[in-house]
């Protein structure tokens, strides 16, 4: 190409500098936005950014142990991927999914912005949030790194069926959660295999596993035991909340005595929980004090449309359960259901029923519950 040529007062020498360059430069200026993404890279991390990142991309079949995603193209035009979906599958002949700059995604500060977000949820300690993820791609060494950020809350269910769900907000509730995953190149060594040598369970610990086999009920699983010497720590499973209800009313028939290390969460599609099994030292013997997870349940079952559980947090030898109420929907009925429709709890008393100064037509109700 022949380079125009400048002339003219040092006013202009500047810019004609800079257009020179401008023409000579192989790489536009704006394309130093978005990273070098080409490559080829082992799907690693699994879990809720995993999850997120293969179904924005439209790659859910990279969803699976052992697969590898290729890219090929130039952030600054257009994207291919390529799948080889787990370990007996074989790299595709075609991508599996192209993306374009402009329309699928933007770039900014070398990363990569999808621009639709997907629907996704998080468990946390404070409750189980539905909302949305967008999802950011970056150069992580020779790795590709891969960022999302939620946002969502807790939601109140008022009415359910098997093809449709009508819920609404808890105030209060929302949650920015921002994370991130890396999937490391396919030349990058893989992680040492460690050997495995199995620790000799004491007695108490088999004493547990034997006493739990049978209540186990095909729905939860152990997935270890650790003696601390005076009391067991169980790490334990289940796929449904149901499964996790019946389980604990199962070590209550059983007299198992435990107490909740971690109260059940729901993460990577299913429940995760810690209860240690046996009498604490030194300490004063009480009746069945379940998760508050399951005296949430209790009162998900017992509640009207009209009234959803914001949370239920341990208070010493009972439990305070904070309640959003719609409207003048009264909490008399609840408390005699409480009182009445189950076994579970001893005593019912209402703290305080006081109005939300955010929203005029929502009440905030505490009930502090002892279970028997």
């Amino acid at each position: 190409m022949r380079h125009r040529r400048c002339r003219g007062r040092f006013a202009l020498l500047t810019g004609c500098v800079l257009l020179q360059i401008a023409l000579t430069a192989g790489t536009p200026a704006w394309a130093a936005d978005c990273p070098a993404l080409e490559g080829h890279y082992r799907v690693e991390s699994f879990g809720p950014v995993l999850g997120d990142s293969v179904t924005a991309l439209g790659l859910q079949m990279a969803g699976f142990r052992d697969s590898e995603v290729k890219i090929t193209g130039s952030a600054d035009q257009s994207l291919s991927f390529w799948i080889k979906s787990g370990l007996s599958g074989a790299m595709g002949r075609q991508p599996s999914r192209v993306l374009t700059r402009g329309v699928d995604y933007d770039c900014a500060a070398g990363v990569l912005t999808l621009r639709q977000s997907t629907p996704s949820t998080r468990q946390t300690d404070e409750g189980y949030l539905e909302g949305r993820s967008t999802v950011s791609l970056t150069r992580s060494g020779a790795g590709l790194g891969l960022a999302t950020e939620f946002r969502g809350g807790q939601r109140s269910t008022l009415y359910s069926y098997e093809s449709a769900r009508v819920s609404v907000p808890k105030l209060g509730t929302g949650r920015i959660l921002r994370e991130g995953i890396r999937w490391p190149g396919v030349q990058e060594p893989r992680p040492a295999a460690q050997r495995y040598e199995p620790v000799p369970e004491s007695d108490q610990v088999r004493d547990l596993r034997r006493r739990l086999d049978g209540l186990l009920a095909g729905a939860v699983r152990i997935g270890g035991l650790d003696d601390s010497g005076t009391r067991v720590r169980a790490s334990l499973s289940a796929s449904r909340s149901e499964d996790v209800v019946a389980f604990e009313d199962r070590l209550r028939e059983a007299g198992l005595v435990y107490t909740t290390a971690r109260a059940p969460i729901w993460t990577n599609n299913q429940y995760f929980m810690e209860f240690v099994f046996g009498a604490e030292p030194g300490g004063t013997a009480r009746g069945w004090h379940p998760s508050v997870f399951r005296v949430q349940e209790e009162i998900e079952r017992l509640r009207s449309p009209m009234i959803s559980v914001r949370k239920v947090v341990d208070a010493d030898d009972g439990y305070v359960a904070e309640l959003d109420v719609i409207g003048d929907e009264p909490v008399d009925p609840l408390l005699q259901r409480l009182r009445s429709g189950t076994p579970m709890f001893r005593r019912v008393e209402l703290i305080d029923d006081s109005p939300q100064a955010e929203r005029r037509n929502l009440r905030l109700v505490r009930l502090r519950l002892k279970t028997g």
